[in-house]
């Protein structure tokens, strides 16, 4: 049984590698007939070791991570490049097959005249296709570098003894490393003290695989200056188990951070906060009836969980509000439409009973770092108690 996963998951990996390829090289070739042709003092041999060289850059920084070490200056390199690469190859597969069935199409009737003259020039031979794509990567990256800030307002039918409202900033999947550096770690620092929050949540993926140590140094003493009444809790996302998760606890520690993991607190004798281990981590975890068996079910509850997923169960485990990250809401069209037929709640708020789910589509970006149709975010939740 085991000789056939294994076959078997060769055989999926050596064709995921054949589709990566052959997309590629779909891309590579209408640039070839392009750009070559406009300037023959290019030679082929050059312009496919380039090309190759770009496309699995995104693929040789993962393997040099493990060899030379995420903090290594040819893997950040890499991991840049590719990470572009991507977001540009994303819009142009899509684009460029329905030109070409449209032009099929058009060639098939017999499509003449005038308006085929001018949709020719338009088109220009497909360099449109790769100044429209130009532009919607500036605007993705723009959108991605300007997070904004989504507002909540909530309810809860019980009450948390003297506290009337607890001012909650939540904050999920920063990824730390590409795009966001020391001046995007300040500057988050900064726009949630101006929330003035009474208690921050870091609901996972804070960093991730391209994460570098000296940024996790700098966030150890950034997020000291995070000014909140309750303190700040953080959870790990998937992300941070495919690095050094244990580094990354250290410094979230060292910055007055609690890390919890599947663990229970209970805030100011007043409510509790409880934060879930993921998945990512390959260990068994605790179901929630197990770590709510000691507390006081008649005290508001906020579970951090990284992903969207248990709402049944914490709705029946007597879960007030879940916060939840993960799924970026997609992070940049089309995928948000996928994301949205994945998860119940894929994005925003989800009321169920007593129970409220809010997921957020985080605050940085993982892989391509540009945003379309989506927005990075800081969560801002006024929370009201019976």
């Amino acid at each position: 049984m085991r000789s056939l996963i294994w076959v078997g998951n060769i055989i999926l990996t050596l064709l995921v590698i054949s589709l990566y390829i052959a997309v590629w090289y779909y891309i590579g070739a209408k640039g070839k007939r392009i750009f070559l042709n406009k300037n023959k003092s290019l030679k082929i041999k050059v312009y496919w070791a380039l090309f190759w060289f770009v496309a699995f850059s995104y693929i040789l920084s993962a393997i040099f991570r493990n060899i030379l070490s995420v903090n290594n200056k040819l893997v950040s390199v890499l991991t840049v490049i590719g990470a572009v690469s991507l977001a540009i190859l994303a819009y142009l597969i899509i684009i460029f097959p329905i030109t070409d069935t449209i032009k099929f199409i058009l060639k098939r009737i017999g499509f003449k005249g005038k308006v085929k003259n001018y949709l020719s020039i338009i088109y220009g031979d497909g360099i449109s296709i790769f100044i429209i794509v130009i532009i919607i990567f500036c605007l993705g990256l723009f959108n991605a570098e300007h997070p904004t800030i989504t507002n909540y307002n909530i309810g809860i039918n019980k009450s948390a003894k003297d506290i009337k409202s607890l001012n909650i900033v939540m904050v999920s999947d920063v990824h730390i490393g590409i795009m966001i550096k020391e001046k995007g770690i300040l500057k988050m620092v900064n726009s949630i003290n101006k929330l003035n929050p009474d208690i921050v949540f870091f609901c996972g993926d804070m960093v991730d695989e391209s994460t570098p140590t000296n940024l996790k140094v700098y966030y150890s003493k950034a997020f000291k200056n995070i000014k909140s009444k309750y303190g700040v809790y953080s959870i790990m996302g998937n992300h941070e188990y495919m690095e050094n998760v244990s580094e990354t606890i250290y410094y979230m520690k060292k910055a007055n951070v609690k890390v919890l993991l599947d663990q229970s607190v209970k805030v100011d004798n007043s409510f509790y906060v409880v934060g879930r281990k993921d998945a990512a981590s390959r260990e068994k975890g605790k179901s929630l009836n197990e770590i709510l068996k000691n507390t006081d079910k008649s005290l508001p509850i906020i579970e951090l969980n990284h992903r969207p997923v248990g709402i049944n169960e914490a709705e029946n485990s007597k879960v007030d509000l879940q916060l939840s990250g993960h799924t970026h809401d997609g992070q940049f069209f089309p995928n948000n439409i996928i994301t949205r037929l994945i998860y119940e709640d894929s994005y925003g708020y989800l009321k169920k009973g007593n129970f409220n789910l809010i997921v957020s589509s985080g605050y940085g970006t993982w892989g391509p770092p540009i945003r379309i149709g989506t927005k990075g975010e800081i969560v801002h939740i006024n929370l009201k108690f019976k």
